[in-house]
């Protein structure tokens, strides 16, 4: 894994934390709207005559489509940075050689064998670097190509999806997704007013 790779894997499952307790409550909120919408669009389609009566209980399905895929996309994506170690590796020096975290003296990573070693890695960070920009400057994608593209050099930078587990989802349609469900709660929520009122009013 290259330097940027270890540096997302160590940024991504901080994110994931910070992000947990607020996707939650997103979607709880957007549940809640949209549950009350569907159980009211329910008793509508029961109680009221023609194709018109089931028009709140398919809006409700609708609305419930992104809140489900990002409930799934969520749940992925904590699984998927669960096992990843979110702190850096701390190296100290000692007058035998470099030490890391845990690591013995002079056995360390980091450690350079050879004179030539650190030029050679260097410049392999370089090229790593320099391919997932060209990679990111490619945006062929019909839909949200600057996505598709940013995901694209990350899955380069990282070394592959078995590195990066948590690129492996298309980031698109988690996108949609959010955008969906933000969506969904005030459009829920009108959405079971309106057919509150529809229900009283008869």
């Amino acid at each position: 894994m290259t330097a940027l790779g270890d540096f997302l894997a160590q940024v991504v499952p901080g994110l994931v934390r910070v992000a947990r307790r607020p996707g939650l409550l997103l979607l709880r909120a957007a549940a809640l709207a949209v549950g009350s919408f569907a159980v009211l669009g329910i008793v509508r389609a029961w109680t009221a005559i023609g194709w018109t009566a089931w028009v709140p209980l398919a809006l409700a399905a609708l609305l419930a489509l992104p809140v489900v895929v990002l409930a799934q996309r969520r749940a992925r994506l904590q699984a998927t940075t669960e096992g990843l170690d979110p702190h850096r590796t701390i190296e100290v020096t000692s007058p035998s050689g470099r030490v890391g975290a845990g690591g013995d003296p002079g056995t360390t990573r980091g450690a350079r064998p050879s004179g030539d070693a650190r030029p050679s890695s260097a410049q392999a960070e370089l090229d790593s670097l320099d391919a997932a920009v060209r990679e990111g400057a490619l945006r062929t994608a019909r839909y949200f190509p600057r996505i598709e593209a940013a995901q694209r050099a990350g899955l380069l930078a990282a070394g592959g999806p078995v590195n990066a587990p948590y690129l492996r989802d298309d980031l698109r349609v988690t996108f949609v997704a959010l955008v969906g469900t933000l969506a969904a709660v005030p459009l829920g929520a009108l959405g079971a007013i309106v057919t509150a009122v529809l229900l009283l009013s008869r």
